[in-house]
């Protein structure tokens, strides 16, 4: 296992996709969803949709919605986290470390980080495909996925995960190098 597994997804992995299709969160004005899951053995990506419709906001406020994804504002701006059936739970505004931790350093399990996004805005219409790597792989059961963005009216909301799914496809996990 590589040392830092839990920083980011393996690079050098072909991961097996997990379907899921499914509303984390869905108002008038913004949607979160989950598309679909990647499984590693280390671990799995979780794959997400967002979509916000200006209407009538000024040009302040927009540029505080499109901001706040990226943690502009913490207080109202865009969260996710995990919750397993034992207690354990995770998110991406808590960090193990203070400062730069070493490749060599572990976390407490589980841990969730943002690895990578694409966006997209204009004058109406802001679009976002976000992944976040969950470590290590989650436990065979169901566990919730959790988002809150109080900036777009979304308070916390969650959608159940099928974790033995997650946990089944990560067995087909394949190196790039034999």
């Amino acid at each position: 296992m590589d040392a830092a597994a839990w920083q980011a997804p393996p690079m050098d992995v072909l991961g097996r996709t997990v379907p899921i299709q499914q509303f984390v969160a869905q108002t008038g004005r913004a949607v979160v969803a989950l598309e679909h899951a990647v499984a590693f053995r280390e671990g799995c990506v979780l794959a997400l949709h967002l979509a916000v419709r200006r209407e009538a906001l000024d040009d302040s406020a927009w540029e505080g919605v499109v901001g706040s994804h990226y943690g502009a504002e913490p207080e109202g701006g865009l969260k996710f986290g995990v919750r397993f059936p034992d207690g354990s739970a995770a998110t991406t505004v808590e960090h193990p470390f203070p400062g730069w931790a070493r490749p060599t350093d572990k976390p407490e399990r589980p841990m969730l980080v943002e690895a990578g996004s694409e966006s997209s805005s204009d004058e109406r219409n802001y679009r976002c495909h976000q992944r976040l790597w969950l470590w290590p792989l989650p436990p065979p059961v169901a566990f919730e996925l959790v988002v809150e963005w109080r900036n777009v009216g979304i308070g916390q909301a969650s959608a159940t995960v099928d974790g033995h799914a997650v946990v089944g496809a990560a067995q087909h996990a394949a190196p790039f190098w034999v």
